[in-house]
C-alpha cells in the first residue's frame, strides 16, 4: 500500500499500520476521514468481535465520514463447506472465513447511513462478495 501511494504521489495522504483488529485502534476519536477494509471483517472473528471492530471504526471516524468494506457472503460457493466453527465461520483449505448473512450487514449499519450493498464476484471460484458503503451521521 505504501509503494502504491508513493508511485501515485499521495504518500503524504496515506498512512498504514500493522494492527490486530481485535484490539482498540491506536487513534484518537474522530481523527480519520475514511476507512476501507477489504475482507478484514470476514476473517475468523465472532459476530461480537466484528461488532466491536465496527464500533472502533465508528469511534475514530469523523462525523460524515465513510466506511467501505468487502465481505464474503452466504451466497458464496464455500459457505457451508469445510469445517464448521459456528457463527457462520467455516474453515476450508486451512483458512477460516466468516460468511456474512444480510442481517449482519444491516445490524452493522445501525446508527449509520447504509449507502450501498453491492454484490460482486472475485477470483477463480468465483468468490461472492458484498462491497458495503456506509456513512457516519454528521
Amino acid at each position: 500500500m505504501r509503494d502504491a501511494a508513493r508511485s501515485q504521489g499521495v504518500e503524504h495522504r496515506v498512512s498504514t499500520a500493522l494492527h490486530d483488529a481485535r484490539d482498540p485502534l491506536p487513534l484518537p476519536d474522530a481523527s480519520v476521514d475514511a476507512v476501507y477494509a477489504h475482507l478484514l471483517l470476514c476473517m475468523a472473528l465472532s459476530t461480537k468481535e466484528i461488532h466491536a471492530v465496527v464500533g472502533e471504526i465508528s469511534r475514530v471516524l469523523r462525523p460524515g465520514s465513510v466506511f467501505v468494506y468487502t465481505v464474503r457472503h452466504t451466497g458464496d460457493a464455500h459457505y457451508g463447506a469445510g469445517t464448521p466453527h459456528g457463527d457462520d465461520v467455516f474453515a476450508h483449505g486451512g483458512f477460516a472465513v466468516h460468511f456474512f448473512p444480510r442481517h449482519l450487514v444491516d445490524s452493522l449499519a445501525e446508527g449509520w447511513t447504509l449507502n450501498e450493498v453491492h454484490d460482486f464476484q472475485e477470483g477463480d471460484l468465483p468468490r461472492r462478495l458484498w462491497c458495503v458503503t456506509q456513512t457516519l451521521p454528521r
